[in-house]
């Protein structure tokens, strides 16, 4: 009984003191920059919705890694195998939630490619509006394309700078 409670009191005390640090102390790893004004909030250590959402199941899989660490060190030094399989479980529960997190993260990754075809098909389309323009001999049809060729341009470059930021934070 008295082993049980203090059982129950360290690890309630651990993953508090766990969750407090990762949560209000440490930077966050993997930051996804969409814009500049969540540039900005980053470098405030603000983080955005998605990151914190990110970051609170990492939490929540470390607690675990912890407390089954803590639980399989107990079964260790009771001699009990039932804390120690326990223990040992807690902590593949952890990894499969890191795992899935890093999942997450890489079809992040692969989803953001919409952008760059949103951007290549904005290129020809002006490319196409601009010919059209030269055929017909419209000054307001060539300018749209290139102004549509512009809006091309600028997308690649945001994305260009989201990969290039991301990168500093991998």
């Amino acid at each position: 009984m008295l082993l049980q409670i203090c059982r129950s009191l360290l690890t309630v005390g651990l993953l508090s003191l766990f969750s407090f640090g990762l949560v209000f102390m440490l930077r966050v790893e993997n930051l996804y920059a969409a814009n500049p004004v969540e540039i900005i909030a980053t470098q405030a250590r603000f983080y955005a919705p998605a990151t914190l959402i990110a970051t609170v199941e990492r939490v929540k899989a470390a607690t675990k890694d912890i407390e089954g660490k803590v639980q399989e060190a107990i079964g260790n030094v009771t001699g009990d195998t039932k804390d120690q399989v326990m223990g040992k479980a807690k902590q593949a529960e952890a990894d499969v939630r890191n795992a899935t997190e890093d999942l997450k993260d890489n079809l992040k990754d692969k989803l953001k490619m919409p952008e760059r075809i949103k951007a290549s098909s904005k290129d020809i389309e002006g490319k196409v509006q601009e010919a059209i323009g030269n055929v017909k001999g419209d000054p307001q049809d060539r300018l749209i394309g290139k102004a549509k060729q512009a809006e091309a341009k600028t997308r690649n470059l945001l994305e260009d700078a989201k990969d290039k930021v991301k990168g500093l934070f991998e």
